[in-house]
């Protein structure tokens, strides 16, 4: 299942409301910039990367993200009858589907290259929050948690977060997880290990991290992985 915070990414509703009420540019000009893949509109991608996005603690964004999620998941809830189940409810979970999708997916109007991974699972877009970890945390938990049987939330921080500043960062969790926080899918990790695990995979065997709802060996994973790996917001 491709996560829903993909669907609200790829579908980049902040900026198409920007669109209409700005009229930063006309539509069919977003359609030639999104055919071209950004090739020749730096300009244009820029406005879309700052467009605000999901994980910033934006209600903008966030409110958007939360009422679709709301929205499949009643939608979805709302099946048993059909099924005969007791209970039928959406997982959002993707593990590295946003990846493998990604790679047929063009070009989306958020700012996304195509052919690019998506977000994973209840995260935001790779690289995209930007307001650091409370922001994120505060996003990550608008989505309600009544409406789904699960979901992936994959954060990375730094070895230095987690020695450092340990009192600061377990006072996070625990306010997170008050404020009605599902899972937290924490990998800690330098970025210079990664980065060197890609060019010398022998001496990394033992790096493991969180794909999406499992942990794997970082040097055994495809090269797009890694990269969607690498690319999330390390804090």
């Amino acid at each position: 299942m491709i996560s829903i915070s993909s669907l609200a990414s790829s579908c980049s509703f902040p900026f198409l409301i920007q669109i209409f009420e700005k009229k930063l540019f006309s539509l069919k000009k977003l359609v030639e910039v999104l055919d071209a893949d950004f090739e020749g509109f730096d300009q244009e991608r820029l406005a879309m990367m700052q467009a605000p996005k999901y994980g910033n603690d934006d209600p903008n964004a966030d409110d958007l993200a939360a009422d679709l999620h709301d929205f499949i998941c009643k939608y979805t809830r709302d099946q048993r009858e059909k099924t005969g189940l007791d209970s039928y409810l959406v997982v959002n979970i993707n593990n590295d589907a946003n990846t493998t999708l990604g790679r047929h997916t063009s070009a989306s109007a958020d700012g996304r290259k195509a052919f690019t991974s998506m977000s994973n699972g209840n995260s935001p877009s790779p690289g995209m929050d930007k307001n650091g970890p409370t922001a994120l945390l505060n996003s990550l938990v608008k989505p309600d948690p009544a409406l789904h049987a699960g979901i992936v939330q994959n954060m990375k921080f730094s070895k230095q977060m987690f020695s450092t500043y340990r009192t600061q960062l377990e006072a996070l969790l625990k306010t997170y997880f008050k404020n009605n926080g599902t899972q937290a899918m924490i990998t800690v990790v330098g970025k210079d290990d990664l980065v060197n695990a890609m060019k010398d995979p022998e001496k990394y065997y033992d790096l493991i991290v969180r794909v999406g709802g499992f942990s794997a060996r970082f040097v055994e994973l495809s090269k797009e992985v890694q990269l969607e790996i690498l690319n999330r917001t390390l804090y």
